[in-house]
């Protein structure tokens, strides 16, 4: 018995010594490699260190280096006790209830121009940083109608190889620009997750330029919806060149500074290099509320037009190769249950279990639920932020508070 017992004992002190190993191993790895390789050692510290936390959902230390999109912060946004909304407490307890369900951080009500409602978990605070995810992309969208209203682009209906040039006489420059921002350019994502992958080049490269433009096609461009994430950074990219600008610098210049919002950061695949446009941005979550408020007056904020008067309204208009998709974010009007980001599965989509109460409901989508839901017929904005709900459902808030204004 007693020999069995140390038999066992030796097995089991064998295999915690092996995870010991392995995980010295790893810091090891994440420190000496990023302190003898220099810049080229930042993606093994991004690699490495995504292994040890979520990497998915990484913290923001691990987002380096950041660059910043100045704002002009003035004054923060109006709010109205929920007592004197015409919302009633129940309804805004009910949504706040179901928020906190699903594991939110945040919860933001903003009712004709004023925040009626607001809670925040987990140590969140309304002027505290959020990762956007693929909020981002419909900061594409937006700047796209200020680079065409400067003269930098023509219009969405031209070529991408305009700018992209490394597509020219391929089987890409047949590509529109606006084939891109309807997510049915016919480009592939990969998913193989080896550090040499084009995927992980795309998310933790040193140079995410090469495998964006390098990124797979498959079929006719126009005609097929698939939500990855080249469309977006290809777009930052067509927006770098054709201005001649830093996406953040034009970004600030055009849009965050005039909406008056505090610092925000973008990540950027090295000191100087390019701007994560498919994901990434950091920003305070009553700012995004901003961003809300902006689209549902169609780019006015505070009466200044923000984004070029009609550019929203194209922004929000049904794609051809999806109907619930516009440019760079997600509308409402036909009742679809899973709305897939891939059509070929539903495992990643978005579920809604009823049609939305009202038909120009409209919403940008991040990562793990976050959602900044606009509804201009019932003056609605609402925020979500927070880790992912598997069992989030997309109609639960927009039709709760639509109920309640009916």
């Amino acid at each position: 018995m007693i020999k069995q017992i140390l038999q066992w004992t030796g097995v089991v002190l064998k295999k915690i010594l092996k995870w010991l190993g392995i995980g010295f191993s790893i810091i090891i790895i994440g420190g000496f490699i990023p302190a003898t390789l220099g810049a080229y050692g930042l993606f093994w510290e991004r690699w490495t260190t995504s292994l040890l936390g979520n990497p998915l959902n990484p913290r923001l230390s691990w987002y380096t280096p950041l660059e910043k999109t100045t704002g002009n912060f003035s004054q923060p946004l109006a709010t109205l006790a929920s007592e004197g909304s015409a919302i009633q407490q129940d309804v805004l307890q009910e949504a706040s209830d179901y928020a906190e369900l699903h594991g939110s951080d945040s919860l933001v009500i903003q009712h004709n121009g004023k925040i009626v409602y607001e809670n925040y978990w987990n140590d969140t605070k309304p002027e505290s940083l959020f990762a956007l995810h693929s909020i981002t992309k419909t900061m594409n969208a937006l700047l796209m109608g200020h680079a065409i209203e400067d003269g930098f682009i023509d219009s969405v209906d031209i070529p991408a190889a305009t700018f992209i040039e490394e597509w020219k006489g391929s089987n890409k420059e047949n590509i529109q620009i606006r084939d891109l921002l309807n997510m049915a350019s016919g480009i592939q994502e990969s998913y193989n997750f080896e550090p040499t992958s084009p995927r992980i080049q795309r998310i933790m490269g040193l140079d995410i330029v090469a495998p964006n433009i390098a990124a797979e096609t498959k079929g006719k461009p126009g005609t097929a919806f698939l939500h990855v994430n080249p469309n977006s950074q290809i777009l930052g990219i067509i927006i770098e060149r054709a201005t001649g600008q830093r996406f953040s610098e034009y970004f600030s210049e055009k849009i965050w500074q005039p909406l008056g919002a505090r610092d925000a950061f973008f990540f950027v695949d090295k000191l100087g290099g390019m701007v994560h446009t498919d994901c990434c941005m950091w920003a305070s979550i009553r700012d995004l509320v901003r961003v809300g408020e902006m689209l549902m007056h169609k780019g006015v904020f505070k009466g200044s037009q923000i984004i070029p008067a009609g550019w929203v309204d194209e922004m929000i208009q049904p794609s051809k190769a999806n109907v619930n998709y516009g440019m760079q974010l997600w509308i409402g009007k036909e009742f679809v249950e899973y709305r897939p980001y891939d059509p070929s599965t539903t495992t990643f989509a978005n579920y809604h279990s009823e049609p939305f109460q009202a038909d120009d409901v409209f919403f940008l989508d991040g990562l793990g639920k976050k959602r900044l839901y606009v509804i201009p017929s019932k003056s609605l904005v609402i925020l979500r932020t927070g880790p992912n709900s598997s069992e989030w459902d997309d109609s639960k808030l927009p039709n709760l508070l639509i109920g309640a204004l009916n």
